[in-house]
């Protein structure tokens, strides 16, 4: 089997549940990152090894597990970071709310910036590719998530500091420490009854850790971190929400109740609210 051979075996066996095009882009991402060959360049015959992963590589992806775990790959504002299933694929919609933070805080800033809930450290680490003079935190509940952040930071070279820290409990001395800039957070969101709406994929295979909240209390996460934000924030610092386009408006409301100035909601590339920005005035 060559290269070619094999990724049009996969677009055939995933085109029925995936689609074409979404069929296409895996088929894409499993030559690149796992048989390192790129569309256009030169067909190579695969060798017996290659071929046996090629095979258990298709059974997977057909069990319906996402191509950034069978590929150990997540490509995220210009950056490839490890994933396993001990923390969430970052989403495109993600990288709009680094966007935004790059946007208002240009280069040449000095910040202190602190990710609440990090996982694989996505954002703290492409804030900190872009703007190498910041000093960069994430914090995460989960060791085995931290994990995956500090093997990223030390893969990229890119300085960043990862703590194992629970939101839901008072912030620790070294959080309490320092005056941060900038605190941005994708916290939990989902009730457990929306699992009926959400993709098998993502039930089967990405952490529930990060993603369910309590039934009785969707905007737990939200509401914790804005509180605490108000200690941990300086002067004219600002808070970064990611949200669903359903409980938006909610955290909007929630930051603006609890003292926040210059509250905006921003839509994603789709038209969906899905940030939220305050800035603590005190």
């Amino acid at each position: 089997m060559t290269t070619i051979e094999l990724a049009q075996h996969i677009i055939d066996e995933l085109t029925p549940q995936l689609g074409p095009g979404e069929a296409t882009s895996v088929s894409r991402l499993v030559l690149e990152d796992l048989f390192g060959y790129r569309r256009g360049s030169h067909p190579r015959k695969l060798s017996q090894d290659e071929q046996i992963m090629a095979w258990a590589t298709i059974n997977r992806l057909k069990a319906g597990e996402p191509v950034q775990y069978v590929t150990g790959i997540a490509d995220f504002y210009g950056l490839q970071l490890k994933v396993d299933p001990s923390v969430l694929i970052p989403r495109p919609e993600t990288e709009e709310l680094v966007e935004w933070i790059l946007e208002e805080h240009g280069a040449g800033t000095q910040v202190q910036c602190l990710d609440i809930g990090t996982g694989s450290g996505c954002i703290p680490l492409a804030l900190k590719a872009k703007r190498p003079s910041w000093a960069c935190t994430g914090v995460d509940v989960s060791s085995d998530a931290l994990d995956i952040a500090k093997g990223n930071a030390e893969k990229l070279s890119l300085e960043t500091d990862f703590r194992e820290t629970d939101i839901l409990e008072e912030p620790s001395l070294h959080l309490r420490s320092a005056k941060w800039n900038i605190i941005v957070s994708n916290p939990p969101y989902i009730p457990p009854s929306e699992r009926s709406v959400m993709s098998p994929s993502t039930l089967s295979h990405e952490p529930e850790l990060a993603l369910f909240v309590p039934e009785d209390d969707p905007l737990l996460f939200y509401r914790r971190i804005t509180e605490a934000s108000k200690e941990l924030l300086a002067e004219g610092g600002n808070l970064y929400f990611e949200t669903n386009e359903f409980n938006n408006e909610d955290v909007a409301a929630l930051m603006k109740a609890c003292g926040y100035s210059g509250v905006e909601r921003r839509k994603d590339l789709q038209g969906k609210w899905r940030m939220v920005r305050g800035s603590l005035i005190r």
